[in-house]
This record gives C-alpha cells, structure tokens and sequence, in this order.
C-alpha cells in the first residue's frame, strides 16, 4: 500500500529544487521517493547518488516516453543483458 508523504518547504526551495532536479532527469517526489528507499534499506542518503550521469539520464526520459524493451522474465532479462551483439 502506498502513503503520501508532505514537506513543508518555502516556495523558492521548492522550485529551485525542482529546477534542479529537472536538469538530472528527476522530480522531486522521484527523489524524495530514493532517499526514503535508500533510508529504507539501511543506507543514509546519499546524495552524489542523486546525480544521475548522462545514461541513466537517457534511460529515465526514454522510459517517461514509454520507449522500454519488453525482455519477459527476469531470467531472459539477464541473457539478453549477457548477449554480445
């Protein structure tokens, strides 16, 4: 079951993170999302984490797009990750 999850934060917090945030491919309920994940998990946040580079950056907006592979199960995922083309 998902829960929502409220901030407070002034407005010129909000946007520039926002902003920000944008630049790396994010929102920032994508982010709040990790570091409660990360948190979640044991780990503290790590924010260099929230940095993606230029792939993962690709990946997300190609996702947003809806331009994913469908690679079926989890194990013809890893052969086809495996695959020298």
């Amino acid at each position: 079951m998902k829960v929502t999850v409220r901030v407070a934060v002034e407005h010129q917090v909000r946007d520039e993170a926002a902003r920000q945030l944008a630049e790396q491919g994010l929102t920032i309920d994508e982010t709040v999302r990790i570091v409660l994940e990360q948190a979640a998990a044991g780990c503290g946040p790590d924010f260099g984490a929230l940095v993606p580079n230029a792939t993962t950056v690709e990946a997300i907006e190609a996702a947003r797009r809806g331009d994913v592979a469908e690679l079926g199960t989890p194990a013809e995922a890893l052969a086809e990750l495996d695959r020298d083309d």
